[in-house]
């Protein structure tokens, strides 16, 4: 097995769904979230068109969101994350033979 570790999402989210698909079984290792507005928002992520997380990051904060750590995801199982305005890092362990 190769293990390839991979910077997945490093975006400020626009309006509607912005989305990782995975090419390969993979593994989230990191998922931290940042508001840099003076506004709450809220944070959504769904897996495979499952929600996972649905909380409020208030302005001015930074949350490792530790309920997607060692997370798996198959090949082309999306992660959707919505709040328009945060900043959103994510990183993935891809998993192949």
């Amino acid at each position: 097995m190769k293990f390839t570790n991979k910077q997945a999402l490093n975006l400020t989210l626009v309006a509607g769904d912005n989305k990782y698909t995975p090419t390969a079984n993979s593994e989230i290792r990191a998922f931290t979230v940042f508001n840099p507005t003076d506004a709450n928002i809220e944070l959504v992520v769904t897996i495979a068109a499952k929600q996972y997380i649905k909380k409020t990051v208030t302005a001015g904060a930074t949350d490792t969101v530790n309920q997607l750590l060692n997370q798996q995801l198959k090949p082309s199982e999306d992660v959707v994350v919505t709040g328009e305005g945060l900043n959103v890092l994510m990183t993935v362990v891809e998993i192949t033979e």
